[in-house]
């Protein structure tokens, strides 16, 4: 089934999908993002949940995402924390991305029919990894899914309207984080399926001998190699940011069109080293800073 992209749709039948089935919403949406990728014209940006308060997640679903990847692979969720966070997307058109612990059948599955509109999967070894990957996210004949999209239909009132839109929808994203999956690339990349790339820098750094150095120059030249192979290839290349505005700079004239910047964690530990940082400036008692106490003790004595 030809998916029609979201800007040859009616406000007005949008509205009545947001009403008459949420979760079709959510796919469509995921389909949406999936065709501004394949143009490959426009920049996406994702953001990452990493806390199971799903009132975190309703939170960040408003800050203007493409998408949100939920991690599942270093947070930790269970199926109920996943579901309940996926849930906070729900009428919105933000979309829910699930970064999966593995390339696991049983992940995936589970990911998707809880209404993730793709997934992110870690650690790919090679072009057969790859391929098995995709086949995780559809239905067959394409793939080997299990048919049981239980909240991801609207608890099968949209069965037949899910299951034949979502191999076309579904958002399959793989992880480039290691040497030895980097010397494979060329062949990676002609695996049919795949949404989109993204660069591990952490752990591909770890592989080279770099460990905790991402920005060492020659995981960087590796990372812009990446980068530049997949968008010569036609594929979507994303890399992980943080929320450093240069860095986020430099990843888009390397050529990255989608860039995942800002996380739940890193917002709030920005916040308070920022408060931290205001307070220590107007000399108030609040986590001094190295030798502070002193001088603030002094000036207490004269």
């Amino acid at each position: 089934m030809a998916v029609l992209p979201r800007t040859a749709i009616p406000e007005a039948k949008l509205k009545e999908e947001l009403l008459t089935s949420p979760m079709l919403h959510t796919l469509r949406q995921a389909a949406a993002l999936r065709l501004k990728w394949e143009a490959g014209r426009e920049i996406s940006f994702l953001g990452w949940i990493s806390m199971l308060d799903p009132a975190v997640a309703e939170v960040e679903v408003q800050w203007s995402y493409d998408g949100l990847i939920i991690d599942t692979e270093h947070a930790t969720f269970d199926v109920t924390a996943l579901r309940t966070t996926i849930m906070a997307f729900r009428g919105t058109d933000c979309v829910p991305l699930v970064r999966v612990g593995a390339n696991d059948m049983y992940l995936i599955k589970t990911a998707l029919d809880l209404g993730a509109g793709g997934v992110l999967i870690p650690q790919i070894q090679g072009p057969d990894d790859a391929r098995v990957a995709v086949q995780h996210c559809r239905y067959p004949p394409e793939g080997i899914r299990g048919v049981s999209p239980r909240r991801a239909s609207d608890y099968f009132s949209q069965g037949e309207a899910y299951v034949t839109e979502a191999n076309e929808s579904v958002l399959v994203m793989v992880q480039i984080e290691s040497w030895d999956t980097y010397q494979q690339l060329d062949a990676i990349l002609e695996v049919e399926g795949i949404d989109c790339f993204l660069v591990g820098q952490v752990d591909l750094a770890a592989s080279m001998n770099h460990m905790w150095e991402p920005a060492h120059p020659e995981v960087l030249q590796a990372t812009e190699d990446i980068v530049r192979r997949c968008r010569r290839a036609g594929r979507s290349a994303s890399v992980a940011a943080a929320t450093d505005v240069k860095e986020i700079q430099h990843w888009l004239d390397a050529g990255a069109n989608v860039i995942s910047a800002g996380s739940d964690l890193g917002f709030l530990l920005a916040g308070y080293h920022a408060f931290k940082a205001s307070m220590q400036e107007a000399n108030l008692p609040f986590a001094p800073a190295p030798g502070q106490e002193i001088q603030n003790s002094t000036q207490g004595d004269s």
